[in-house]
């Protein structure tokens, strides 16, 4: 038997914020098909599996389509467990192993900090023609480490009347894409939204991983270090950001919905 937890990410109340799983694993990692079949009966869009190394952990997440390299409402449930079960003393620094990164999490007052990558923009075009077809008006577009995409648009409400397609999205290149605009509130500089059909999600409701671009691209744009972010999904869920020596600082909280047993 194997326990996996499921914790709500980036929010402080239950079923809200983004559903993870965290699976536990003593003796290394599963086969892939076994987790990715983990991960389509818990009906999540990711589950992270960590292994422990010495004093620092291996992490894999996967989508229930595919295993992607950096998944941070997964990260930030893995490091809430860690904590929570006290398999980490809340005075330490969690470090893991990722596919392509090591992503370093701290316990800060209740909250989790993680330090995550800055994604590389390539400024793009998005033809006239097909910002009419989804009915939205980009002021600018990116290509984004990881196969993301960045879409700015023009403002919040737009975004929030944006009614998501998932063939539309794929067959114009945006299956897996970020769409934001600055929020018309005091209390957030930033709104977004995240839409994943090329990995089985139309729409994510928090994406901390879309903050590795978004920090990027707001800090610039609004000149600014610190950052609000609010991602206007259904679910809903709350991000600080920091822009500091050259990496992303995340801050966000996690509620434990339940844990179970996998007869594996």
């Amino acid at each position: 038997m194997a326990t996996i937890y499921q914790v709500d990410a980036f929010t402080d109340q239950l079923f809200k914020g983004n559903p993870a799983g965290v699976m536990l694993l003593e003796n290394g990692f599963l086969e892939e098909d076994l987790m990715q079949n983990i991960v389509k009966e818990m009906n999540v869009s990711e589950v992270a599996f960590v292994v422990p190394r010495e004093k620092e952990f291996d992490i894999r997440f996967f989508t229930p389509k595919a295993e992607v390299p950096l998944c941070g409402h997964a990260t930030l449930s893995a490091a809430h467990i860690l904590f929570e079960t006290e398999y980490v003393s809340s005075s330490e620094t969690i470090r893991f192993n990722a596919m392509k990164d090591v992503l370093e999490i701290t316990s800060i007052g209740g909250k989790l900090q993680m330090k995550f990558p800055e994604y590389e923009l390539r400024p793009i075009s998005i033809l006239a023609a097909d910002q009419n077809l989804l009915n939205i008006n980009v002021e600018e577009a990116f290509g984004v480490t990881n196969n993301w995409k960045l879409l700015v648009l023009s403002s919040e409400e737009e975004l929030q009347k944006f009614v998501p397609q998932a063939k539309q999205l794929q067959d114009l290149g945006l299956g897996q894409s970020i769409f934001t605009a600055a929020s018309n509130t005091p209390d957030r500089d930033i709104v977004c939204r995240c839409f994943v059909p090329n990995l089985g999600i139309l729409e994510d409701p928090v994406t901390g991983s879309a903050h590795c671009a978004l920090g990027v691209y707001w800090s610039k744009k609004l000149n600014t270090s610190f950052l609000k972010s609010e991602q206007i999904s259904e679910r809903k869920g709350q991000l600080k950001l920091e822009m500091k020596q050259g990496s992303v600082f995340i801050l966000g909280e996690a509620k434990t919905v339940f844990k179970a047993e996998f007869y594996i």
